[in-house]
């Protein structure tokens, strides 16, 4: 059987076990549920598919499984007899998942002559928008221009070209092909959270939360088990909050977003519970004592502060909770630290953060003037976090202005 978008003959014996290895490639890159469980059936059929088996140690490994390991063993093992396309694939894939940051050269240089292979350029897409520094923007928009011309209408590149282009600054056109991935798949968490990035990044809160209340209340059974389904609830806690529906923001944030209770990866669950946080205390100037389940999710990044997306929402969390002592500690643990760019731009901040909570409206605002429109992009995250850096750089402004 071929590979429907690499164009690829599968190494296996069973046509049943590439249909559901295809199928589980399509929940994966939708964020359905689902794939672990088409992955199990594949592996049933063919045990040593080494490409349906280095995907399911991808999700084990993502899901922190005590058979992640075993999986990947099989999956190399499996792959030294497989066709040299299949050894490509799962040496790329493995070399992300394994060391990402090591592997960036190599890994484009395998997308260059692989853009037909999805799976792995969503990983270096995923990777490069956390990761990936002041030029992430043109370089995630490059890799996905790119893609096989045979997927330019193929819904899952539709919608990474979309999310790309809108954030590159092109919202027209991404907002056009996301659209097109969702008629395509209109049950993808992972379109229909895209499309949630496009109508933040135009300023239309009223319109996602139209859109995203609908699609909830359509594909709820499906998409609630899921891990981004929290993280689409977010985006509709987000828009209702900037709709001034504070309550009924809250509301939904606790019942579906908060670190009790969704299934998001912890970077993500950081993500949604600072940002949440911050933007709440930025606009009621209210703390709020953390939960126990908060201050785990916190400790889990505190050693990681050097890393400004990090540090950001680990002091949002912090300023919140009207913790002067956690940001004074943040402060001085990235201080310590071997200087480089990314750490001078954490601790700078940490720094404003713990200036606006200590009341030093106008200390926040230098310092948060002070960062470029380039470094704020390389603090990591998407336009959503750039955003959040202006709303507290705004702020500040304003209370400075009125002593």
């Amino acid at each position: 059987m071929v590979d429907a978008r690499t164009g690829q003959v599968f190494t296996t014996g069973s046509h049943e076990a590439a249909e559901q290895y295809q199928l589980a490639t399509d929940r994966i890159l939708g964020s359905e549920t689902g794939a672990a469980d088409a992955l199990d059936r594949s592996l049933a059929l063919d045990a040593n598919f080494a490409v349906a088996l280095a995907a399911r140690y991808m999700l084990a490994k993502d899901e922190r499984s005590a058979e992640a390991n075993a999986f990947k063993g099989r999956a190399l093992t499996a792959a030294s007899s497989a066709l040299p396309w299949e050894r490509a694939h799962v040496r790329a894939l493995f070399a992300l998942l394994e060391d990402p940051y090591a592997s960036l050269a190599a890994t484009e240089a395998y997308v260059a002559g692989s853009p037909g292979d999805l799976l792995v350029i969503s990983q270096l897409c995923g990777y490069l928008i956390f990761y990936g520094g002041a030029g992430k923007l043109e370089r995630v928009l490059d890799i996905m221009e790119s893609v096989d011309p045979r997927l330019k209408d193929d819904w899952p590149s539709l919608a990474r070209l979309g999310f790309a282009a809108s954030e590159a600054g092109d919202r027209i056109r991404g907002r056009a092909l996301i659209e097109r991935a969702l008629r395509q798949r209109p049950q993808s968490p992972y379109v229909i959270h895209s499309y949630a990035h496009v109508l933040h990044d135009q300023g239309q809160p009223e319109e996602s939360r139209a859109l995203l209340g609908g699609w909830l209340e359509e594909h709820r059974p499906a998409a609630e088990g899921g891990a981004m389904y929290g993280h689409v609830q977010w985006h509709l806690a987000l828009a209702e909050w900037q709709s001034g529906l504070g309550e009924e923001a809250w509301q939904r944030y606790g019942r579906y977003c908060a670190p009790e209770v969704t299934r998001c990866g912890p970077v993500l669950a950081l993500a949604d519970c600072g940002g949440f946080l911050l933007r709440d205390y930025l606009r009621a100037g209210m703390t709020r004592s953390v939960s126990a389940a908060v201050a785990a999710l916190s400790g889990r990044f505190s050693s990681m502060l050097s890393h400004p997306f990090i540090a950001l929402h680990l002091a949002g969390i912090y300023a919140s909770a009207g913790d002067l002592a956690s940001l004074a500690q943040a402060r001085a643990a990235i201080a310590s630290l071997q200087p480089g760019d990314q750490m001078r731009l954490a601790l700078r901040l940490v720094e404003a953060v713990e200036h606006f909570a200590s009341g030093r409206y106008a200390d926040a605002a230098e310092s948060l003037k002070s960062i470029s429109p380039s470094q704020r992009i390389s603090v990591g995250g998407s336009r959503v976090e750039r955003v959040l850096i202006d709303l507290l750089e705004t702020r500040a402004i304003e209370l400075a202005a009125c002593r």
